[in-house]
């Protein structure tokens, strides 16, 4: 072993990774394993461990103990190497209105650590420091009710023994958001591209009811990789959990008006109510300065009476007509001239509107704000200013400059500019027109909305959404421009929601309403998006009707090659669902090609039809190209002009179901955790795509064994296994469900869930879903009956779901669910004592299953170890020791050392080397409960 400190500390951490993952009665073998070994390392291990102990189970984020109150409170003087539970003081970072910050290393031997040390003052009269020490205490439950990469986290939290709190923070090495950008000279699209992270950061907090209200950049850090982090929550307000107000409480008065007032909102300076909109405009405050490097009031004397009278009567200038200097220009990698074209017009009016003195005046919420800057950063017309038709005609001039130039040349007569002049007006006062009646509509839903939610209705955006198609359809006949544009819109929604049983009818009277219009390009784009509605209802015989029908729809352009590519896209889809992976992969790439040579590599179509080829090269288990693919879709993306900000999500489902296919567990369940918290704090955990990676981190988790971890969010699991609107995303959160109860001895209900599930698999067409997913319900029965003992009646399902595969039509010939059912029949066999019928069954279940997966995929190798135990079975223990051996190491890297699917592996290697040379006492090896009760883990892809 290498004995250098630095390897000796490599060796320990690994060993600590180890054991940090370990279960307690697997840990406890473990160590005992090292203790025999006599592991040079062991001693400082259980150290380790021992102050892990300590940690897990300290309630410091539950209720930290409070402050005493000594009759003379000594005034303690903290200084470099000073201890504070498990930290050593090392610097002072700095000190604000109630508690000074320490720069600590964490010294206990447990881990290394470097922590910002936040020490609430000691030398404050009574009543105060009662009243900092409950805020220190709202500080800490409010930091340990954040989970965000853009937010400083909490680590520990503590009272020194002399009664003084303290939290152990993020510590974050970096340069405030103004200097940073200032430093790096960013541009003015850097730094909104930047102040982008800032917004995720508090969209987060306010979807956990959380106001931050001390929004600046001095709170504002930026890394040297150019990451945010938000810190001090220090004077965060928690809003009531049924609205968006927050009222003063006692903390709040007794502490006055905490704040800093040159990014204060008026509401906050006149002590109102606070809502979500007191950050949204401290936001303002700070972009103002991000942008033009001035604060919005321009005061010659600086005193706190005059600010607070500018904040609460005077309007901002604009950015653009601020006195810009050359140093602020040159700061941002421009002209004077150019710095205030950049900021003029839209981005002012994005600021202006992030200040208004009406909180209602402002953005709705922080989303909102971002979603304005995102439309600037696009090129797109912004909301914060009036949608004149002078305005989208600029904005579609600058966003299409070659082409309108070019048309401009061949436009010269003045008879053509007035006929161009007339049509402009017309088309202006008919845009106006829907403009007032699409807003009066919105109104009226909202209101009908409110009135339904005064009467006690729970209102979901689900409802609204119902609600307007059918208002579009009934209260606006007349206008049918109108009507598609509004259907347009909310078809786009639900599917995106993953409604799609109401997606579907909507994008059908969305086709009827561009056909009457006499639209037949729209029309054929409606069906093809009808026709991707479709397979995302796993029924790609509807879908191919629909594509049928886009192309027959008479007088559309047939050289569209926008339209041509999104056709071609779904007909590759359609290809994929019914199993014809590589007619889909041949023709989705000779279409990829076409479209990036007609429309552009970073055209929309392109890249859909880049995302759909992705698929197939994952379905091929072309795992190389599939990740070189991925890879350069993620690069290109943010240059995607139209694309849906959750489309980029979707590749990361992709990537998380790719490495899941390819038997790469353990990198997949890295993957979508990630993707997962990504996925929640951008788009809600309500969006499709957060729900497809919620079932495969559930599936991963079992898979690997982690079933108390998939357990954790089963109330989320029972929700999606009720939802009805997405059939797909609903049988695999039941299959989920019941897999993971079925791990659990007597779990409640479990009875009922297997009848449904049950019931599930033998129905009929009336239950619209593909007939796979049905016989993969009925194969789950089989292994749960098998995992309890009971072989006759996992048969009676395995003959069950033979019967449903047998009337499936497959194209390429037996698939998974044809071997999987081979692997269970053959355990039912072993499990009746028939082992030797056991073991050709589950030969011949492998060659299935290479035909299928391939020689060496793990799934391949880990369902061959019931071939060892059919063989161990038959008194051949020598042949099942060398498969396990065999199959040992691409499993270990498989699934991980330390996952509970991998230790049944271990336990198996160890069974079968304790019955080598079993003894008299220990009976023959049939009769060994070990082997006897050796589960089979199987698993199954649709």
């Amino acid at each position: 072993m290498n004995r250098t400190p630095v390897a000796e500390w490599q060796q320990l951490s690994a060993l600590y990774e180890l054991a940090d993952t370990l279960e307690p009665a697997a840990l406890g073998e473990w160590l005992v394993q090292l203790r025999v070994e006599a592991n040079p390392l062991l001693p400082q291990l259980e150290q380790m461990l021992s102050a892990r102990s300590q940690v897990q189970h300290n309630d410091f984020l539950v209720a930290p103990p409070r402050l005493p109150t000594p009759v003379e409170p000594r005034a303690i003087v903290w200084h470099a190497g000073s201890r504070i539970g498990p930290y050593r003081l090392v610097s002072r970072l700095g000190s604000g209105g109630m508690a000074e910050v320490w720069l600590a290393q964490r010294d206990d031997g447990a881990f290394q650590r470097q922590v910002a040390i936040k020490l609430l003052f000691r030398n404050q009269a009574s009543d105060e420091r009662d009243t900092f020490a409950q805020r220190f205490d709202r500080e800490r439950d409010i930091l340990a009710s954040l989970d965000h990469p853009h937010i400083a986290g909490l680590h520990d939290a503590g009272v020194t023994p002399t009664g003084q709190p303290w939290l152990a923070l993020e510590y974050v090495e970096g340069e405030t958001l103004t200097a940073w950008c200032d430093a790096q000279r960013s541009t003015i699209e850097a730094r909104v591209r930047l102040f982008r992270q800032v917004l995720l950061a508090v969209q987060h907090a306010h979807a956990n009811l959380v106001i931050h209200r001390d929004l600046k950049p001095g709170n504002i850090l930026v890394t040297s990789q150019g990451e945010v982090r938000l810190l001090d929550f220090g004077i965060a307000k928690l809003m009531e959990s049924e609205g968006s107000t927050s009222v003063e409480t006692e903390l709040t008065r007794l502490a006055g008006r905490p704040m800093t007032p040159n990014y204060a909102a008026p509401e906050q300076l006149l002590g109102q109510p606070l809502t979500t909109a007191c950050d949204v405009y401290s936001l303002g405050v700070v972009l103002y300065e991000l942008l033009c490097g001035e604060r919005p009031y321009e005061l010659k004397v600086a005193s706190a009476a005059q600010l607070e009278q500018a904040i609460l009567e005077l309007d901002p200038r604009a950015p653009s007509r601020r006195m810009l200097s050359e140093g602020i220009a040159k700061s941002r990698g421009a002209t004077k001239v150019a710095l205030r074209k950049q900021l003029g017009n839209d981005l002012d009016a994005i600021v202006l509107r992030a200040l208004a003195k009406q909180p209602g005046q402002r953005y709705g919420s922080v989303e909102a704000l971002g979603i304005d800057l995102d439309r600037w950063l696009d090129g797109e017309p912004v909301e914060a200013r009036a949608p004149s038709a002078v305005y989208r005609v600029g904005k579609f001039v600058r966003r299409h400059t070659l082409s309108v130039s070019l048309g401009v040349a061949a436009v010269v007569a003045l008879v053509g500019v007035t006929v161009v002049a007339v049509v402009m007006g017309l088309q202006a006062r008919e845009d106006s027109a829907r403009a007032v009646a699409a807003r009066d509509f919105m109104l009226n839903i909202f209101q009908r909305a409110d009135q339904e939610k005064s009467r006690g209705a729970d209102i979901t955006a689900r409802d609204l959404l119902e609600t307007g198609r059918k208002d579009v359809l009934t209260r606006l006949v007349g206008q049918p421009r109108l009507q598609a544009e509004l259907l347009k819109g909310i078809a786009k929604i639900q599917s995106d929601m993953g409604e799609y049983v109401t997606a579907d009818s909507t994008y059908g009277e969305l086709s009827k309403l561009y056909l009457s219009l006499h639209q037949p390009r729209d029309a054929a784009f409606a069906l093809a998006d009808q026709a991707d509605n479709s397979i995302r209802l796993s029924n790609p015989a509807l879908a191919t009707i629909r594509l049928d029908q886009a192309k027959e729809v008479q007088g559309r352009p047939m050289g569209d090659a926008e339209l041509n590519a999104r056709m071609d896209g779904v007909r590759g889809w359609i290809a994929l669902s019914q199993g014809e992976v590589a007619i889909a992969r041949d023709l989705l790439f000779t279409s990829r090609q076409r479209a990036m040579i007609s429309l552009g590599e970073a055209h929309l179509e392109t890249f859909r039809l880049g995302v759909a080829l992705f698929k197939a090269e994952r379905e091929l288990r072309h795992l190389e190209k599939a990740l070189a693919l991925h890879k350069s879709l993620k690069q290109i993306a943010n240059q995607v002009v139209g694309l849906n900000p959750t489309e980029p999500t979707g590749l990361d489902v992709y990537l998380v179901e790719l490495l899941y296919k390819a038997g790469q567990f353990a990198q997949a369940m890295k993957a979508v955790e990630a993707a997962t918290l990504q996925c929640v704090a951008q788009h809600g955990i309500d969006n499709q795509y957060c729900r497809l990676l919620s079932i495969k981190k559930w599936q991963t988790l079992q898979r690997l064994g982690f079933v108390d971890r998939a357990l954790a969010d089963e109330p989320r699991i029972a929700a999606l296994s009720n939802d009805s609107t997405a059939p797909v995303i609903q049988v695999d959160a039941m299959l989920v469900q019941f897999r993971l109860r079925s791990a659990v001895p007597n779990s409640a209900g479990l009875q009922e869930l297997r009848e449904r599930v049950h019931a599930f698999g033998k129905s009929g067409p009336e239950v619209a879903v593909r007939p796979l997913f049905k016989a993969a319900a009925l194969l789950t029965l089989a292994e749960t009956a098998l995992r309890d003992g009971e072989p006759l009646e996992a048969q009676r399902f395995i003959d069950e779901a033979g019967t449903r595969l047998a009337s499936v039509t497959r194209p390429h010939g037996p698939g998974m669910f044809e071997a999987v059912q081979s692997v269970l029949h053959g355990v039912a066999l072993l499990q009746r004592g028939q082992a030797g019928l056991g073991l050709v069954a589950l030969q011949e279940s492998q060659k299935k299953l290479r035909e299928v997966l391939g020689a060496e995929h793990p799934l391949v190798l880990l369902f061959e170890l019931n071939n060892a135990v059919a063989l161990a079975q038959l008194g051949r223990i020598a042949e099942a020791q060398a498969l396990v051996e065999a199959n040992d190491s691409i499993l270990r890297n498989a699934f991980g050392p330390d996952a509970p699917t991998y230790m049944k592996v271990i336990r198996l290697k160890k069974a079968l080397t304790e019955l080598r040379e079993p003894t008299q006492s220990e009976g023959s090896f049939i009769n060994k409960p070990l082997i006897r009760k050796t589960s089979v883990p199987v698993e199954f892809f649709s």
